[in-house]
């Protein structure tokens, strides 16, 4: 008897041996099995189509399809036309699903058959281009969210999916019928900026999932010199353009939106850039937010102040916009590279061994963010948050209660308890008090310099008497 899948999945593959075979696992051992797992392969030539033969062949689930068209989108676009299951989702080679995460899909398309998609956060694993973390990420998000000061539930959605990556369950139907497809001009990205726009655009989510699901993050490595690379997104968003002005309405209610999508997708590229590609982009930038000035589709007034200044400096000047953006990329480097190392980890971006690969700084670099590091490595803030997230684990060294500590730093036993649990901020005043207890203890004193809770710039303005001007 011919079945028909509840949810198919689509994988479009180029050159992905490396993680495709534990992404397949992840999604071929789910709880729930009603599925069927389109896979479509673009040109690979590192065994990728072999691997995916055998799955196929391992289990009827697994279709295994071929596109020689060149273009991860129009492989999308294949396997969405050969989708037989009321519902889709699409998945990346590099990314796995947790083993009951379609079950609570299968579970809430049950509690609401008509939903145009469902959608649920990523859990990202390892470090991306930029050397942040999934911690980071998830702060950065809760930041972003705490601000976003608009009121609208689309355009905060539609905003938080694309800078957070959201991942969806669509009803088939809703897609066809909206004739919503990937970018498919040829090209080896995910090509899937406009699809997700589109998607979002023109349905809200009727419902939300709390499913875990992770994204492997690519390493800080070597920057992008394809100009390809630019090109190809300039177009997608002239494509994601078009599609949204055949309805004029949608456009005139998701312009401001796009701009802002513009923007953010192309800062984060621009981060992975060579020098000179990030020159060709800034200018593309400038010549299209002109443009989009002139025709009134935009107000710099609907971005957050931040990004207004960048777009000011930016029609004012491509030059001066990228020597700001690359002192600012390299100070959150700078800043990276130190967090890593005091969590006893390293950034191939500084402390890797010493060669000429692409992915290394050179000299001038290395001096420039040395003498940035110089500058700034003094931080009161990350102090204090550093000393009360590891007061407790020192007081315990010591064999001392809650209330002998804060009888030796001058505040009642109820208080210091507040401080170690993260109720109250630790004060710069008491951060001083604590370090001098830890430091000079033989108990702790190593600990709290392999911590760096007593830096050296701290020590050498500490034998100068000079307390009062920290970072």
């Amino acid at each position: 008897m011919y079945h028909t899948p509840k949810i198919s999945i689509i994988i479009a593959t180029h050159n992905s041996s490396e993680h495709l075979s534990e992404c397949l696992d992840s999604i071929l051992t789910q709880s729930f099995e009603d599925i069927e797992v389109l896979v479509v392969d673009v040109c690979s030539a590192d065994g990728t189509g072999e691997l995916l033969s055998e799955a196929a062949r391992k289990d009827e689930r697994v279709v295994f399809l071929s596109d020689n068209m060149g273009s991860i989108g129009h492989a999308k676009n294949l396997a969405l036309d050969r989708v037989r299951a009321p519902y889709v989702m699409l998945v990346e080679p590099e990314d796995c699903l947790s083993s009951d995460a379609l079950e609570y899909f299968s579970n809430a398309l049950g509690d609401d058959a008509e939903a145009d998609l469902l959608a649920c956060e990523t859990d990202c694993f390892g470090d991306d281009s930029s050397g942040r973390t999934n911690a980071d990420r998830k702060r950065i998000m809760a930041e972003a969210n705490r601000k976003d000061g608009r009121k609208r539930a689309v355009e905060n959605r539609l905003m938080r999916s694309w800078a957070f990556d959201f991942f969806a369950v669509y009803r088939t139907d809703y897609l066809r019928n909206n004739g919503i497809r990937h970018y498919e001009e040829p090209g080896f990205g995910r090509q899937d900026a406009a699809f997700r726009f589109l998607a979002m655009a023109k349905a809200v989510p009727k419902l939300s999932v709390a499913v875990r699901y992770e994204k492997r993050l690519e390493p800080a490595g070597a920057l992008i010199t394809d100009e390809k690379t630019v090109t190809d997104v300039c177009r997608e968003f002239r494509f994601l353009k078009r599609e949204l002005q055949k309805d004029m309405e949608l456009w005139r209610q998701m312009r401001l939106i796009y701009w802002q999508a513009y923007y953010d997708r192309n800062m984060l590229l621009y981060e992975m850039l060579s020098d000179s590609l990030r020159t060709k982009l800034s200018g593309r930038m400038q010549a299209d937010i002109k443009e989009a000035i002139y025709h009134k589709e935009f107000s710099r007034e609907y971005f957050d102040i931040t990004v207004r200044d960048e777009m000011e400096l930016l029609l004012k000047s491509a030059d001066e916009f990228d020597s700001f953006q690359r002192e600012k990329l390299l100070m959150r480097r700078t800043e990276r590279a130190e967090t890593l190392l005091k969590e006893g980890r390293q950034s191939s971006m500084l402390f890797g061994e010493t060669g000429t690969e692409p992915e290394r700084l050179t000299g001038e670099e290395v001096e420039r963010m040395e003498e940035i590091r110089r500058k700034y490595r003094l931080n009161r803030k990350w102090l204090r948050e550093e000393m009360a997230h590891d007061m407790g684990p020192l007081r315990m060294l010591l064999g001392l209660t809650a209330d002998e500590m804060g009888e030796l730093i001058g505040v009642s036993g109820s208080t210091y308890r507040e401080l170690e649990s993260g109720k109250k901020e630790v004060s710069w005043d008491q951060y001083l008090a604590l370090l001098f207890v830890f430091r000079f203890n033989d108990r702790t004193s190593a600990v709290v310099d392999t911590l760096g809770l007593y830096p050296e710039p701290l020590q050498i303005r500490m034998k100068k008497g000079v307390v009062s001007i920290y970072a």
